[in-house]
């Protein structure tokens, strides 16, 4: 019957041909969970994608071909660019089609609405296809930010949609407080809009969230509402995912035949269901408690069928899970060779999607396995891979256990010293734990005792100080001694800082300096940027007589024409000066001005030097009759509206650096091209690679170009 209902449904989705009247947010967002398979192949056939427009007009001619409102229609493509990033959809060249439909829809978003789904749609491109969880979190708190004042149904819905996004991310990345904060309010929203699929789904995620604290009465308390809520809907995906996390709650209370009961029919729906990555889920968590009662081979044989469902849906992660879990159960069953077969193959994927909070657990049963058969160096190599990252994450546990499999593998190849490091460290980490979960007043208690202690035990020293006068004497001949001792490195350690500390102000004045001219160079130009008066206008010009001066002139002679050159326009100009290169130079204007503007000031300030030049050289043949023309990339800071996203200087360099290289395409004398973008541009096109992404924006009008040349003729840079 549970097959029957989504086969029938997706029937009917198929033969409808004409788009519905209206889009009711909350049921298409469980049509969305439920029959994400047939949602798609309707979409697909009423939308006849892949559509081709460049701007809002042709796009909104497209709609009426296609008897849609162009909001009906916009809404429709944003549902199946994220059906295109779901595991369970099944289509070919789902990543290149998710990402022309993000573009499209990208140069036709106006609304705060439409411009928080393109967020929310290039953060799950990150997630899925990169890995850049953190990435991923920027971009759907802008999207939040972007609808948080818009109260109605459809900015609610897509608020749950993105709450619920932003706790599982960081969830990921043990980031706990966050995320519970995010589940509480992906709850929140469900209650407020008193959708009981909602609430079931919140309620699930938040029991899902306890249980990975080990919390597990308020999990059990959560999941078994989500359950008891799912049972009296009609939609067999949540009832199946609330009765999976509702055994996997049973599994970690002990009550192993709860666990299986709950499990098994989980995976049984799920197979119904088609969804065979959440089957494969549900017979992990039957494997694992099988292994919680030491059946390990059982428990084998489930890990073994839930890594062929992940290897037939290319399930890269939940593979390298299977391939760890696997290992540990051939550890447990003294199989080490097959141990480590299985977990050096989940290192690679781990490795390779660079999923650090994964791999640093596997590297601690690698420590294991090899701490078991006594192989001292491997163990070390592992348990030292393992520390680097639980200490990068702030993993306590994980970093205990990896000390302790070094100070047991030190002792086991006679490194007592290393083995006491880490045994002090390990130490070390128990008081700091101990002194977290203190009370205050237990801790002031504490301390006074001690402190007696303490004056007892110098007392006791005092008074046998006082009954041997030689004991005395000694005491203060070492004290002396380490008196005069500690004085001498004192002065010498005095010395040597203030020689330090001269050099270290020579190198900070000569590394903004150019290396060939030893002007303001690049270097400087950035620390410029850097501080609290900031430029308004930058631009990058090319003059392309003076581009060969340090050949045709030599280094001593071409560097009094570069000092003269900065000085001058200094002179003339409201802005700081920076060599780049020869006949290259960066201005940094403190007040704003056009590019027009600009090219003109640089323009009458470099004519009126000509002269000053020819007199500094009397052989100045080369360049004397050339025209000082031109080559100008120039923007205004900032270049993103939104306050809060802040661009890094290099980024910044790199786009007028952009601007010139598009310039320097049309020789016809003085040229600019100055770079500008839309108020609503999101960062991310000033990820690397930046020239590609800066063209792009470009040809979606993310970003404007102007020119005092046709725009037509830039040949505009992607590499």
């Amino acid at each position: 019957m549970r097959k029957l209902i989504p086969n029938c449904l997706a029937f009917i989705l198929l033969i409808i041909s004409i788009p519905a009247l209206a889009i009711d947010p909350q049921e298409r967002e469980i049509e969305f969970n439920e029959t994400p398979q047939a949602l798609f192949d309707q979409l697909l056939v009423r939308t006849q994608f892949p559509l081709s427009f460049n701007n809002r007009q042709e796009f909104e001619l497209i709609a009426k071909e296609l008897k849609y409102t162009p909001d009906e229609l916009q809404a429709d493509l944003e549902t199946l660019a994220r059906l295109y990033m779901e595991t369970v959809v099944r289509t070919p060249n789902k990543t290149e089609n998710s990402r022309l439909l993000t573009q499209q829809l990208e140069s036709i978003a106006v609304t705060p609405m439409q411009e928080a789904m393109i967020l929310l749609l290039e953060a799950r491109f990150r997630g899925i296809e990169d890995q850049q969880y953190k990435q991923s979190i920027i971009l759907f708190k802008e999207a939040l930010k972007k609808i948080a004042s818009i109260r109605d149904e459809h900015s609610l819905t897509l608020q749950f949609v993105l709450h619920g996004g932003l706790s599982s991310l960081h969830a990921i990345l043990k980031q706990d407080t966050q995320a519970l904060y995010h589940y509480k309010s992906y709850r929140e929203i469900a209650y407020q809009l008193r959708n009981d699929y909602f609430i079931a789904q919140s309620e699930t995620a938040i029991g899902k969230y306890y249980t990975g604290k080990n919390q597990l009465a308020k999990a059990l308390q959560h999941h078994s509402e989500a359950y008891r809520i799912s049972n009296r809907l009609n939609y067999p995906v949540i009832q199946a995912h609330a009765q999976f996390q509702l055994s996997r709650a049973y599994r970690d209370l002990g009550q192993w035949d709860e666990a299986l009961k709950n499990a098994n029919e989980a995976a049984i729906s799920f197979q119904e269901l088609g969804h065979e990555a959440l089957q494969s889920n549900a017979m992990t968590v039957i494997a694992m408690v099988y292994g919680n009662q030491k059946q390990w081979n059982k428990a084998i044989d489930y890990y073994l069928n839930a890594q062929q469902l992940d290897k037939k849906n290319n399930q890269v992660i939940s593979q390298g899970l299977n391939f760890h879990n696997i290992g540990e159960a051939y550890m447990y069953l003294n199989n080490y060779p097959s141990s480590v077969s299985y977990l050096k193959m989940a290192n690679e994927i781990f490795k390779s999607r660079r999923v650090m909070h994964y791999l640093v657990y596997n590297e601690l049963l690698f420590a294991e396995v090899m701490s078991k058969q006594a192989l001292w160096e491997e163990t070390i190599t592992h348990a030292k891979a393992a520390l680097v990252i639980a200490e990068e994450k702030q993993l306590i546990d994980a970093q205990k256990e990896a000390l302790s499999f070094l100070s047991k593998a030190y002792r086991g190849i006679k490194d007592d010293s290393s083995a006491l490091e880490m045994m002090d460290k390990l130490v070390a980490i128990d008081n700091e734990q101990q002194e977290n979960i203190v009370d205050e007043a237990v801790n002031s208690n504490l301390n006074e005792e001690k402190l007696k202690f303490e004056i007892n035990v110098y007392q006791n020293k005092l008074n046998g100080y006082i009954k041997s006068s030689k004991d005395q004497q000694m005491a203060i001949i070492i004290l002396l001694a380490a008196i005069f001792i500690l004085s001498f490195v004192w002065l010498y350690s005095l010395k040597r800082i203030n020689t330090l500390k001269q050099k270290q102000q020579s190198l900070t004045a000569k590394v903004i300096q150019d290396p060939l001219t030893e002007v303001k160079g690049y270097r400087g130009m950035l620390d410029c940027m850097s501080t609290g008066t900031s430029p308004k206008t930058v631009a990058l010009v090319n003059i392309k007589a003076l581009t060969d001066l340090d050949i045709d002139f030599g280094l001593s002679e071409s560097k009094l024409i570069t000092e003269s050159l900065i000085q001058q326009f200094e002179k003339d100009l409201p802005a700081c000066v920076y060599v780049i290169k020869p006949g290259e130079f960066a201005f940094c204007f403190k007040e704003t001005f056009t590019a027009n503007e600009t090219l003109k000031k640089i323009e009458a300030s470099l004519a009126s030097q000509d002269l000053a030049i020819n007199a500094n050289i009397p052989n100045y043949s080369v360049v004397k009759h050339d025209p000082l023309e031109c080559i100008m990339g120039h923007i205004n800071l900032p270049l993103l509206a939104n306050p809060d996203l802040r661009l890094t200087n290099d980024l910044q360099f790199e786009t007028v650096q952009y601007a010139l290289a598009a310039a320097k395409t049309i020789d016809k004398g003085s040229t600019y091209v100055s770079i500008r973008t839309l108020n609503f541009a999101p960062a991310a096109i000033f990820f690397k690679p930046l020239y590609l992404n800066l063209t792009h924006a470009l040809q979606r009008g993310i970003i404007r170009a102007e020119s005092n040349r046709p725009i037509a003729e830039i040949k505009w840079p992607t590499n």
